[in-house]
């Protein structure tokens, strides 16, 4: 196995935030990732499926196991439905999606193409609980008026705390754009019923914007 040592101007992929100065030391290791997925795409010693509508991907279970604490627990069970069969059906995904997060628990490595393929890795890594892809899948959206709303309410049901700082702060700079009763994207009074709890957390981030103003003053 080669293991080179490179310098990117960011450790994160997907990022796409303008102005992004983060620099680090990032280890490629361009050999172990090739030899991995391909162990991944030709089923060599497989031992556990997933399967997606029709679509089928043979796994290894210590590979998974080994990446996510929540295979782990699901691969020491004795009498569960998935264990008996050996299959875990996840048909509430994208097989794109799918084999995108497989992908990443194989290689580390994940390349999202559209907003659709974040929302659902950072649901994915959730789910699993693989922090490192959530925080892959949170730097990859660039807030706007017409997604921001979708974002924070995304954020919160998957406790992706960057992404829902980011997008606190986001609607609260631009509220009229985005509430306005003519050039609005959204409604305030339904929002407000639907969803109390991120009223709540506006609010307390608004205090927060003021304070640091005030501070700066």
């Amino acid at each position: 196995m080669s293991l080179s040592t490179s310098c990117k101007s960011c450790r994160r992929p997907n990022c796409r935030q303008s102005g992004c100065t983060c620099s680090q030391i990032v280890l490629t290791r361009s050999s172990l990732n090739r030899d991995l997925l391909t162990l991944k795409s030709q089923s060599y010693f497989s031992d556990f499926i997933i399967q997606v509508g029709e679509c089928i991907y043979p796994v290894h279970r210590s590979i998974l196991a080994a990446r996510s604490n929540v295979f782990l627990t699901m691969f020491q069970q004795k009498d569960t439905t998935e264990m008996t069969s050996s299959i875990l059906i996840l048909n509430n995904y994208n097989s794109s999606s799918i084999d995108l997060f497989l992908q990443y628990l194989y290689s580390d490595t994940c390349i999202f193409t559209d907003d659709k393929k974040a929302e659902d890795i950072l649901e994915l890594a959730d789910k699993y609980n693989v922090e490192s892809l959530k925080n892959l899948a949170e730097d990859y959206f660039i807030l706007n008026k017409d997604n921001c709303l979708r974002l924070l309410i995304l954020a919160d049901q998957h406790t992706a705390t960057r992404l829902k700082d980011s997008a606190l702060k986001y609607i609260n700079n631009n509220l009229a754009q985005i509430f306005s009763e003519t050039t609005g994207t959204a409604d305030w009074t339904t929002f407000r019923q639907t969803y109390p709890n991120l009223i709540a957390d506006l609010y307390e981030k608004a205090l927060n914007l003021h304070s640091i103003l005030l501070l700066k003053r």
